[in-house]
Parts: C-alpha cells; sequence; structure tokens
C-alpha cells in the first residue's frame, strides 16, 4: 500500500510513517522542514520524502505527483494550533488556521484526487475539540473550529466520493503527548503517547474500508 502522510516530521505524523513503514507498506512523507526529513529518512525504510508547504497545495500536488501515480491512503495529518484568548485573536490568526487546517487539505485532496482510485481512502487526523458537545477550553476558539469545520468536509466529501468507491472518514483525537498538546495544556497529563495513537490509527486505516465511510470518530478516553 502507498500511504501519503502530511504533517510527518514529528508527532502524531513521524509516529504513523514508522508504523507504515514497519508493516512493508511504501510511505511519502510530507512536511516543511528538510532536516527533519533527512532524519526521517535515516530512521525507517520504504519512505520517500517530500518537502513542501501543504498551504501552497498546487505546488505540493505538483511534487507529490513526481513522486508517485497513485495513492491508496491519504492520511491529512498536518495542522496548525493558536492558544489565544478570544479578545486577543486576530483576523490572521484566524487566517492562519482556517488555511492550513481546512482550506489546504480541501484543495490538495482536489489536486489529488486523479492519484485516488476505486478501494483507495482519505483520513483526516482532526480533534475532539471539533465535536459538537464536547468539552471546550479558552483560547482554543479558532482552533476547535476550524477542526469542526474539517469534520463537516469530511462528512461531505464522502457523499461526494461514494459512488467513486473511495473510503473517507476523519478520527478526532483526544489527548496525545505531542508539542501541541503541551503547548494547549502546559499543565495536563495526556492520557496518550504519540505512539500509542498513531498504532490505532494504522489499525483503523487497515480495517475502516469497506466497513466505516464518512465517519467522523472521537477517539478519547478523557476529555480533553
Amino acid at each position: 500500500m502507498k500511504v501519503l502522510i502530511t504533517g510527518a516530521s514529528r508527532g502524531i505524523g513521524k509516529e504513523l510513517a514508522k508504523q507504515f513503514s514497519k508493516a512493508g507498506h511504501q510511505v511519502l512523507a510530507v512536511a516543511r522542514s528538510a532536516e527533519a526529513l533527512e532524519a526521517l529518512a535515516k530512521e525507517i525504510d520504504n519512505v520517500e520524502t517530500i518537502c513542501t508547504d501543504i498551504n501552497d497545495w498546487d505546488q505540493a500536488a505538483a511534487h507529490i505527483k513526481e513522486k508517485t501515480e497513485h495513492l491508496d491512503l491519504l492520511i491529512h495529518n498536518a495542522a496548525a494550533f493558536v492558544n489565544k484568548p478570544f479578545r486577543e485573536m486576530l483576523p490572521e490568526d484566524m487566517q492562519t488556521l482556517y488555511h492550513t487546517n481546512v482550506m489546504a487539505p480541501y484543495f490538495l485532496t482536489q489536486a489529488l484526487l486523479p492519484l485516488l482510485k476505486r478501494g483507495s481512502q482519505i483520513l483526516a487526523i482532526s480533534s475532539i475539540g471539533g465535536i459538537g458537545g464536547s468539552m471546550k477550553f479558552p483560547g482554543l476558539s479558532v482552533y476547535s473550529s476550524s477542526k469542526g469545520a474539517l469534520n463537516i468536509w469530511i462528512e461531505c466529501l464522502a457523499t461526494e466520493l461514494a459512488e467513486e468507491g473511495i473510503t473517507v472518514n476523519a478520527l478526532a483525537l483526544g489527548s496525545s503527548a505531542t508539542e501541541m498538546f503541551r503547548q494547549a495544556f502546559p499543565d495536563l497529563e495526556a492520557a496518550s503517547e504519540p505512539d500509542e495513537m498513531a498504532k490505532f490509527i494504522f489499525n483503523f486505516a487497515l480495517q475502516a474500508p469497506g466497513i466505516l465511510h464518512g465517519k467522523v470518530i472521537p477517539v478519547s478516553s478523557t476529555n480533553p
């Protein structure tokens, strides 16, 4: 299986690259840091690194298409984060988060759709904060709402691609000890480690096709 992972240079994305590589799958690791990607390539097998910024989705798609003619699994893992009180939030903060967390996966998927054939899969890594009715936290209004938008888009995309036989789902993750979590909740202990969450995502991706489609699934033992 050929797997594309965005935000693969650290955290859950890096651990996902390790999981799929270890299982013998071909990994296309996308990130902005050439240094981090070089280190990843030395650490795991079966990996092609692509140093590009998904916010320039046309250029990112061009670089990806140089590496492959098809994809079996597209994992949207890259995300931007801002923790700032509502009264202090700036328009550019919202633009940055919505551009990375919503527009980039949206239009990157659009550009890569010719590489996705019947039986392939799109999986978005979202947040429990983007689920209606979950506990919300000060400073995360823009981040959580961007993930809510991502979740609704995934449900809509699943409807549009259903007849093409492309599986589309999102996993709304709870707390995992990533850099992003430590920024958001410096005084809290995460309920899982990135490698544990990556193992769950890896297993889900292998089992979801034919069973789950158009679902946004909370993955959390605690809240956050």
